[in-house]
């Protein structure tokens, strides 16, 4: 049984503060970081996105920070601009509108000169991008010597755009006194050698994400073909009216053109793609996060760090190869406990991609048909196996049976009485 947010001596009002956010009981990976963090250790924690790992490092960090010092104590570094300013949003409410503590987002994107302009101001807490970062401190217009409390957040994602330099050099840049959290994804052996350089003695935590993506959420597959996608989308949100839906795809062109269809068909759509601006972003974001989008059509770039309340349902319009993206993908929805449904549609060609899956994630997608019957899925048959030829007898019994075998074909001798 996992401990209350008051026997991890949470303190009320963060406690209240957790109420208001919906959130009563501690998730495991917050249950496992809360206390380590409290007693000052270095933490090393693996947790799918839909976990709550972003509050069990924002809990303890609301209450490190000494707002009589006027200068920056806590630094988070992300991959993403959108997870950069999720993060800011989620501490402002948890910390209240009233809190002297003050938050800045500082990613790219933004107009350079209005944050070089609050840096100037007291900034307790930033919470950005490594660039964007790096750009503002070798201009001198912010100092991260008073850091004591460094958070490294999608370190897996950091790894593959290339990020994992600068953020070793903000690292470095920090008090010697630091404390560091690292979460991940996933721990691949680049992510455990990272987390073995940068962290002293961590705890380290590993939540199964195998449980963390099937319990809340409700897990189905389609099967379609190549031309009837667009029109099995459309039936699905018939058929789930959702509240929020994100459909996924591979890419930004297919993206667009299932945005058309369905923008043609008078749903209430917008499409996320990373070839957008910022500023459009912003507003298709905000439109979908206060429920005056209903269905948002994104390639891949929003499958990771975004947290939106609300979003009842996933489609994944194409199937991922890649199980992690399978699961950062449907942990849009059934976050923080709540359901969720997950669809995946595929072809015949595609089935391995879902064996794949349901294989390294020891799960069963329900198999349905657009009308939401349930279908009976054929379990795949081993091949029955060859029987060897039997090979050549040696020894005193093999030319017992040379001798007894009859003469046929060309061997046989043509005999004259």
């Amino acid at each position: 049984m996992l401990p209350s947010f008051k026997d991890m001596k949470v303190p009320e009002n963060i406690i209240e503060a957790l109420k208001n956010m919906g959130i009563k009981t501690p998730m495991p990976v917050q249950a496992q970081a809360i206390p380590a963090l409290y007693a000052g250790r270095d933490v090393i924690a693996r947790a799918q996105t839909g976990t709550g790992k972003t509050l069990a490092f924002l809990v303890p960090l609301a209450q490190r920070i000494d707002v009589t010092k006027a200068y920056a104590q806590a630094l988070i570094v992300t991959p993403t601009r959108e997870l950069a300013q999720q993060i800011a949003t989620e501490f402002k409410r948890l910390t209240g509108r009233e809190s002297a503590v003050k938050v800045l987002a500082v990613t790219g994107g933004r107009d350079f000169e209005l944050q070089k302009h609050k840096l100037e101001n007291v900034c307790h807490v930033l919470i950005g991008t490594p660039g964007r970062l790096l750009d503002h401190i070798r201009k001198g217009n912010v100092s991260l010597g008073g850091v004591e409390y460094f958070v490294l957040d999608e370190v897996d994602e950091m790894l593959k755009q290339g990020f994992i330099d600068d953020a070793a050099e903000l690292l470095g840049m920090t008090s010697p006194q630091r404390q560091v959290m690292l979460c991940s994804a996933t721990l691949s052996e680049e992510v455990r050698k990272l987390g073995r350089k940068i962290t002293v003695n961590p705890v380290l935590i590993d939540v199964n994400p195998n449980e963390a993506t099937v319990e809340a959420i409700k897990q189905i597959c389609i099967k379609t073909t190549d031309e009837y996608r667009d029109r099995a989308v459309a039936a699905l949100i018939d058929r789930y009216n959702p509240y929020l839906m994100i459909v996924f795809c591979f890419s930004k062109e297919r993206a667009n053109a299932l945005g058309d269809v369905l923008g043609g068909m008078g749903y209430n759509v917008d499409v996320l793609t990373g070839e957008l601006s910022q500023a459009k972003r912003k507003t298709v974001m905000k439109k979908f996060r206060d429920a005056k989008l209903q269905i948002l059509v994104a390639s891949d770039i929003a499958a990771r760090g975004l947290d939106i309340e609300g979003v009842t349902h996933v489609v994944n319009y194409d199937i991922p190869h890649d199980v992690d993206w399978y699961v950062h993908r449907i942990g849009r929805t059934g976050r923080a406990g709540n359901d969720g449904i997950a669809v995946t549609l595929y072809t015949a060609d595609e089935v391995k991609w879902l064996r794949n899956i349901e294989t390294k994630l020891n799960i069963r997608m329900e198999k349905q048909n657009l009308e939401g019957k349930v279908i009976a899925r054929r379990e795949p048959t081993a091949a029955p196996k060859k029987k060897k030829p039997a090979g050549p007898k040696r020894g005193r019994n093999a030319v017992a049976d040379k001798r007894k075998a009859p003469k046929t074909g060309s061997n046989r001798r043509q005999t004259r009485k």
